[in-house]
């Protein structure tokens, strides 16, 4: 089995597991941890991945909330554009699966909206907030297809979906020895139909994304998701809700001629973003304790030796 950009270097950070969570969670934590998978652990991550020097960044998760009651997330808004604008990082992220068990607030969002001219997309239609894929000027949201091209009823619709991507009857590898695999263990083996959702659509964008910053260096983050979406195979529509810009094709995205456009997204900051703080400094007390230990016990030690010579000489 080979992958899109086999010799692209992975960093795997985990953002959040069902093994761990804040001992004594605070009740605004304990709010967000229940309505939109921890949205400031995501954060940290993405500027983790940043820091790093990531140049492509894969979040294949979906965290929802309704519409009518979102979470804030100023913290994952200011990552995410500290990652794409300040760092140069393509993030390209998943755009949600209806229904999924573990966010009860995935619901459907319309597929498309042609009769509101002033709001083509039907940013007002929105009845579930998906992120981090709605921050659409800074990220490169990938739908579900069939692969026959057939944009899948479970991926979830949205004004900031891109491109669609391959996501059903995937093959992937088992968490568990690492072989060959088309279904989650003990779920539908032989069937095929086991693996399927938006994180494997994000996963291969990530890679074409890769490939096209390896042969375009000079492209930015921006130019890069352009690119991308420039030479997908457009819907019907030219950009519905679906499917975006229509469905990535990794050869067109590395062969055509395409403008590089704008190096950097068009923004609408209605306030002052505050990105999440980087990981703290160690704490270096106790080597400098020891290290002014050390330096005492040799200074006494020569002060000590210096003495005792002294005293040798005076006898003699």
């Amino acid at each position: 089995m080979v992958g899109v950009a086999p010799d692209a270097t992975l960093i795997s950070i985990r953002q959040s597991s069902v093994a761990f969570s804040p001992a004594h969670p605070t009740p605004e934590q304990a709010d967000q941890h229940r309505k939109a998978g921890d949205v400031l652990s995501l954060a940290r991550a993405i500027r983790a991945a940043a820091d790093s020097g990531a140049k492509v960044i894969n979040v294949s998760l979906a965290s929802c909330s309704n519409a009518a009651d979102p979470v804030n997330q100023d913290a994952l808004g200011a990552a995410v554009r500290y990652a794409a604008v300040d760092k140069d990082a393509t993030i390209i992220a998943a755009a949600g699966n209806k229904g999924d068990r573990h966010q009860p607030d995935c619901g459907q969002n319309p597929a498309f909206n042609p009769l509101n001219v002033d709001d083509p997309r039907d940013w007002a239609g929105v009845r579930t907030i998906v992120s981090p894929a709605w921050f659409s000027d800074y990220v490169l949201s990938v739908a579900a297809v069939t692969p026959e091209g057939i944009p899948m009823p479970d991926s979830i619709n949205g004004p900031w979906v891109g491109v669609a991507a391959p996501g059903y009857r995937i093959m992937g590898l088992s968490s568990i020895n690492g072989a060959a695999i088309n279904a989650a263990p003990g779920n539908d083996p032989g069937t095929g139909n086991g693996l399927w959702g938006t994180s494997f659509s994000a996963a291969y964008v990530s890679g074409v994304a890769a490939l096209v910053r390896a042969k375009f260096p000079n492209l930015t983050a921006h130019q890069v998701i352009r690119r991308i979406m420039q030479t997908a195979h457009n819907p019907a529509h030219t950009v519905d809700n679906q499917v975006g810009y229509g469905v990535v094709d990794p050869v067109a995205a590395l062969t055509f001629d395409v403008a590089p456009g704008d190096a950097k997204p068009a923004e609408r900051l209605s306030s002052a973003l505050h990105v999440p703080p980087g990981p703290p400094a160690p704490d270096l007390r106790p080597r400098n304790v020891a290290l002014i230990g050390v330096g005492v016990v040799l200074g006494a030690a020569v002060l000590i030796s210096g003495i005792a010579a002294i005293r040798r000489r005076m006898v003699r």
